[in-house]
């Protein structure tokens, strides 16, 4: 294994005797290894990672969308003298202009710059929380005066949230591996909140709210975070940076992080939305966006919370429905709890909707 990333090192030109490798647990689709470099008797890391070309089918969009956008926040943080701006923004590194390498056997890969001093995390405290809302937020902002239209779009309707309540529909009718009764009271839930699946894209039509340059995979482990500040830094796994709407970015964020219970918690007694969380997050997500976002933005950053977690409970039962052909399962029946888990969230988010709303409404009165 060891003579990939040599070549690696040498087509890249990165100077330095290979010291070790070490595969990181991050992410669901593509590999990441640290790779550690002797230079000159001082240690230079970097990222390599292996692009899982069966997901996304063109690489080389990808990166064109991941070095515009990182080029741009990285001139704004030169230009506003920003001193860690290194640490804030990932660096693509190119060979011959080009930011990928297939390798004889036909793998794809690419070389990040490597994060110092810092690390993920998986469980969240309050102090956290505002963090990762502030890096996350920061990020939107410093984005928003990017032409979003410039951007490839990785993965095609991702957050159509009506598209993927239809797609629920089609696949509950169809019956295709006989589960459809399994989930009768839980489809008859989805029928009753099919009203609200097109609420963006309708004020989007309107004129009322614009497309973002967004992430779209807000997990509280997507921003790296200062081990001695406890500061954010960079916001990582920028594969499925593309035009959206900001809403969906903080109510995933939410989705994620303000769930009193895991994702697949089966006794739906313990699932609620964390008001205290949520408080979290927003004191840290909203700021750095005010006179960035317009005011209709932030106001309805709580449906991004709904919209969202609906969303990921249709997907969810979806695939159950169609026999786990997406989602990685641990058990038979792992979909169907995941679904189960998102809908009662969303029901408790839905009640909560006022509170949501009156905490979000204050950062617009200061």
């Amino acid at each position: 294994m060891d003579k990939i990333f040599q070549q690696i090192c040498d087509i890249y030109q990165l100077n330095g005797r290979l010291k070790s490798v070490t595969r990181l647990k991050r992410g669901h689709i593509n590999d990441t290894f640290r790779v550690d470099l002797d230079v000159d008797g001082k240690e230079k890391s970097y990222l390599f990672q292996k692009v899982n070309v069966f997901v996304f089918k063109n690489p080389e969009l990808i990166v064109k969308n991941v070095r515009e956008v990182t080029a741009h926040m990285r001139r704004k943080l030169d230009a506003l003298g920003v001193p860690d701006a290194k640490r804030m923004v990932l660096k693509l590194y190119d060979h011959d202009g080009e930011g990928l390498y297939f390798a004889e056997n036909g793998d794809c890969w690419r070389v990040l710059s490597f994060v110092y001093d810092a690390t993920t995390y998986d469980e969240f405290n309050c102090e956290l929380l505002v963090a990762i809302g502030r890096g996350f937020g920061t990020f939107l902002a410093m984005l928003s005066d990017f032409p979003c239209g410039d951007l490839y779009e990785t993965i095609p309707r991702f957050h159509d949230t009506k598209k993927r309540f239809e797609d629920f529909f089609k696949a509950y009718a169809e019956d295709a591996v006989g589960r459809a009764a399994d989930i009768k009271a839980e489809a008859e839930y989805i029928e009753s909140v099919f009203c609200y699946a097109d609420r963006f894209a309708e004020m989007y039509r309107r004129g009322e709210i614009p497309l973002r340059v967004t992430h779209n995979d807000t997990k509280g482990n997507n921003i790296m975070i200062d081990v001695s500040t406890g500061a954010p830094l960079a916001v990582i796994d920028l594969d499925t940076v593309m035009p959206g709407f900001a809403m969906h970015d903080f109510g995933d964020a939410v989705r994620y992080a303000a769930n009193t219970a895991a994702e697949d918690e089966t006794d739906l007694s313990k699932v609620s939305l964390d008001l205290e969380r949520y408080s979290a997050l927003a004191e840290g997500f909203i700021p750095p966006m005010l006179g960035k976002l317009s005011d209709i933005e932030i106001r309805n950053m709580p449906w991004g919370v709904i919209l969202m977690t609906l969303e990921n409970a249709v997907r969810f039962l979806t695939d159950y429905l169609q026999g786990d052909v997406y989602f990685k399962i641990a058990y038979p029946t792992h979909n169907l709890d995941r679904g189960r888990c998102q809908l009662a969230l969303a029901k408790d988010a839905l009640l909560k909707l006022e509170n949501m709303e009156i905490i979000t409404e204050n950062y617009l009165k200061n």
